[in-house]
């Protein structure tokens, strides 16, 4: 995930108070127009809407039926259910989709891990949907733009993708979403069957720039190896993220001399491509001797890959289908 700097957010909210006043103004000045010379015209009903509890406990008022989305941090989700999604975070969105996904869609920009509101303003869209993590300053300037709703950052994809589509009544959407990635789970699985023994295990790590060494927990690579393609988590593994500290955690720090019981018979290590420390935290834990000492290394078993695999969406889910698969196969 990719999230820049900060920034204060009190002018943007100012000016977007102001632009929203002086629509309202005129929208006024117009209706009073046709009153006075009896043009009367009948009332537009309001768009069906329903009364949404968010990640944050907001009770929002949302259209059921929206038509011009901005989704900031899940366009990925809004591509797989075909949303009318106007505007999206393309700092993010570009990590995981191609530019044609991206057709017609506007890059909201912005600074820190709030989008532009004069960008999401022009849209005018008629619903938000934001991180839990957003700041109350961008929450609230675009709560004055169009209804928005916070969303869990760190629950599993599964779930997201129900919430959403109960979110933007695409329900229906949502569940056949689920319904094909379990079908092609069970499929990849029987292809494997020969490959993945009764009770292998698998763990995935990463060195993030810090050159620190992180363990995955259930989530980003957990669906695929888990529930896909039926390894098992190690019994330390299970046990860590169990515990009430750690159960809503994504990753995990660990030391070196922790990694033996860490470690599955497959390993998998995300290596932040991009970045420079990332890549040499990587090149010196492969060199190291309890690194080298693991079953998993010294098997063949223990593979680098990028940090593509590491992103927790519903488009790499599909993905990470068919190239895990590859990397597990014997190459001839």
């Amino acid at each position: 995930m990719y999230i820049p700097k900060k920034r204060s957010f009190g002018a943007l909210l100012l000016a977007v108070t102001l632009t929203l006043g002086l629509a309202a103004c005129g929208t006024n000045k117009e209706e009073a127009a046709k009153g006075t010379t009896g043009n009367v015209t009948k009332k537009e009903q309001p768009p069906a809407s329903h009364t949404y509890t968010d990640a944050l406990g907001r009770k929002v008022e949302i259209p059921s039926e929206p038509k011009r989305i901005v989704a900031h941090f899940y366009a990925p989700e809004m591509v797989s259910l075909n949303t009318g999604m106007v505007g999206t975070n393309f700092a993010n969105a570009r990590l995981v989709l191609e530019e044609e996904q991206l057709k017609g869609v506007e890059d909201i920009g912005g600074q820190g891990s709030a989008p532009s509101l004069e960008k999401v303003l022009a849209l005018a869209p008629d619903l938000i949907i934001v991180p839990d993590f957003l700041d109350a300053a961008p929450l609230e300037g675009l709560s004055k733009i169009a209804p928005t709703v916070t969303m869990p950052y760190s629950g599993d994809v599964f779930s997201r993708i129900t919430a959403l589509g109960d979110i933007i009544g695409k329900q229906d959407e949502a569940a056949a979403w689920i319904k094909r990635y379990k079908d092609k789970s069970e499929q990849k699985r029987k292809e494997l069957a020969p490959l993945v023994e009764k009770g292998q295990t698998a763990s995935a790590f990463v060195v993030f720039q810090d050159k620190q060494l992180y363990i995955y927990g259930p989530q980003r690579l957990g669906p695929t190896m888990y529930d896909a393609l039926g390894f098992k988590p190690p019994e330390a593994l299970k046990r860590l993220f169990a515990e009430k500290e750690n159960e809503d955690k994504m990753w995990l720090t660990i030391s070196l001399e922790k990694l033996p019981e860490l470690a599955g018979d497959h390993i998998f290590l995300v290596t932040q491509d991009a970045n420079e420390a990332s890549r040499k935290g990587v090149e010196e834990l492969i060199q190291n001797s309890v690194w080298k000492s693991l079953p998993a290394v010294q098997n063949g078993q223990a593979y680098v890959v990028s940090n593509r695999w590491a992103f927790n969406d519903s488009v790499t889910l599909e993905w990470l289908l068919d190239e895990m698969p590859k990397v597990l196969k014997p190459q001839s």
